[in-house]
């Protein structure tokens, strides 16, 4: 029985990771010490599944057409840089996404509830989407150059949501598309 480290997610369109791209090239000038993310792997994280079993996929494929099917597809702003859980004491650094209607937040919620049902806890932190530019072992204190506080980055079109396989690499993670669910009851195969 071989284990998959897997995660849910929405992906972006190359013209918003090249944006972000610009913003962690900005942020790597000013801070040492951060992981980054490689621009290619940019995604907005829905569900982190962790270690799961090969075995279930099919069941979380139906689980997930399941919670998104009543969702059809729309954007959020990609707005704002900062830092979990501070800028002070900076542990991931972030793009943020502003969910002014919530869709994100409902997606969530109804990934959350459909896959609690195949024994994946419930998240025990509020859901707060961003996009991660970078993480950081050990706490330090951010030098964000002025303005990226509020910058708007463009506008993501949320179309389809993938479930992701993770492999963990010394210089990085790969992650590769496994399902893709389109939003508005298209059926789509990665």
């Amino acid at each position: 029985m071989k284990n998959l480290r897997l995660f849910i997610a929405v992906p972006l369109g190359p013209d918003l990771k090249e944006a972000i791209s610009k913003i962690q090239n900005l942020l790597k000038r000013r801070n040492e010490g951060v992981r980054w993310v490689n621009p290619e792997g940019l995604h907005l994280t829905l569900k982190f599944l962790g270690n799961t079993p090969q075995e279930k996929l099919s069941q979380i494929e139906e689980a997930m057409r399941k919670a998104l099917g009543p969702f059809r597809p729309f954007s959020v702003l990609i707005k704002g840089t900062g830092a979990f859980p501070s800028l002070k004491k900076a542990r991931v650094l972030w793009v943020g996404v502003e969910d002014e209607r919530s869709f994100l937040k409902e997606m969530f919620k109804s990934l959350e509830k459909s896959l609690q049902k195949l024994g994946f806890p419930m998240e025990d932190r509020p859901f707060r989407p961003h996009i991660t530019l970078g993480r950081i072992k050990n706490l330090k204190s951010i030098d964000l150059p002025e303005g990226l506080e509020d910058q708007e980055v463009g506008v993501l079109e949320v179309k389809e949501v993938i479930l992701f396989k993770s492999e963990l690499k010394p210089e990085g993670a790969d992650y590769h598309p496994l399902i893709k669910v389109s939003l508005g009851g298209n059926e789509d195969e990665c």
